[in-house]
């Protein structure tokens, strides 16, 4: 996928609490790495180049609300395995937050547990 065709639209996700976000991240980097998400929304390692599916974070400290904005593949990937999915706004990639972060790519990110993704969701 070459740079123009990365999602150019973000949904945006708020969470009041770190470890909801933590818990939502750890549940869809899961599902986006079983086979069933890989046909579905990442696509096969020979066909996948760079993925549609991006969740970007902000999350300034742990004590604070955590914002996710999810492309439009991610957000599908979402809809498809849980119920209900709200999404709050949408912005462009030149929107994003400067202090956001890439926190899930499809085909890249690995499964990971709620302690991991709490980790990876917290300032360094």
């Amino acid at each position: 996928m070459s740079p123009k065709s990365r999602p150019q639209e973000f949904h945006v996700m708020e969470f009041a609490h770190h470890d909801e976000a933590a818990a939502f991240v750890a549940a869809l980097s899961r599902f986006l790495d079983s086979p069933k998400a890989n046909i579905a929304f990442v696509g096969t390692s020979s066909s996948r180049g760079r993925s549609e599916v991006e969740v970007w974070a902000r999350s300034a400290v742990r004590a604070e609300g955590v914002r996710l904005f999810l492309s439009d593949k991610a957000l599908e990937a979402a809809r498809s395995v849980f119920s209900p999915i709200h999404a709050s706004k949408t912005v462009s990639r030149e929107s994003l937050p400067d202090d956001s972060f890439l926190i899930i790519e499809g085909g890249v990110t690995p499964a990971w547990g709620a302690t991991e993704a709490s980790a990876r969701l917290s300032p360094p």
